[in-house]
């Protein structure tokens, strides 16, 4: 028995030493991304639960620029399961939502982001692409997920929906990592 708990003790120690060491390499992170100097930038989000919008807020205050929400034109429910079921309906049925118009005509880079239901970007974003006008933009996108994202097969329906000249790899934050928010965030963007 007491084998057994030194064997625990032991991986314990070990998993709590290769996490510090991973936040404190993080720690040191800086931003330095040179294509995104001196362009007007955008940061639009849909956020439910306020996971995607954490982390638009945090991509603004890296990146600078603007921001602004996807805002419903008739609200989703408040009641999760029913909220949930009218979202699977219209996912089915292809529907797109109605959202208040944003205009993205000034900006060069637009960073939008999503949180991911049943495997797919929310319908409040995906309306967003298909009614913006994305030609000569930079589109950056990024998600928040709790569960297998599809990311390929994301970032794929992504560029085929938009005229964006370039779609930059999105960034996938697994909402059990927002504690590490600003170090992913920013070597997300040092990259794109």
């Amino acid at each position: 028995m007491k084998i057994l708990l030194y064997g625990i003790s032991l991986i314990l120690v070990l998993l709590a030493s290769a996490l510090i060491l991973k936040v404190n390499k993080l720690k040191n992170v800086e931003y330095k991304n040179p294509d995104l100097e001196n362009k007007k930038i955008l940061t639009v989000y849909y956020s439910n639960g306020g996971n995607t919008k954490s982390i638009a807020e945090n991509i603004q205050s890296i990146a600078g620029g603007d921001i602004k929400e996807i805002e419903l034109i008739e609200k989703y429910p408040d009641n999760i399961f029913k909220m949930s079921k009218l979202v699977r309906k219209q996912q089915k049925e292809g529907y797109l939502v109605k959202i208040e118009d944003i205009d993205i005509s000034n900006y060069d880079i637009i960073i939008a982001g999503s949180p991911i239901w049943g495997l797919n970007p929310s319908l409040p974003f995906k309306t967003f692409l298909k009614n913006g006008n994305f030609e000569n933009k930079t589109l950056i996108p990024f998600f928040s997920y709790s569960g297998g994202a599809g990311k390929k097969k994301i970032f794929e329906e992504i560029k085929n929906s938009t005229n964006a000249k370039e779609v930059k790899k999105p960034m996938f934050m697994f909402e059990n990592g927002l504690f590490l928010q600003k170090e992913q965030i920013i070597n997300w963007l040092n990259k794109v």
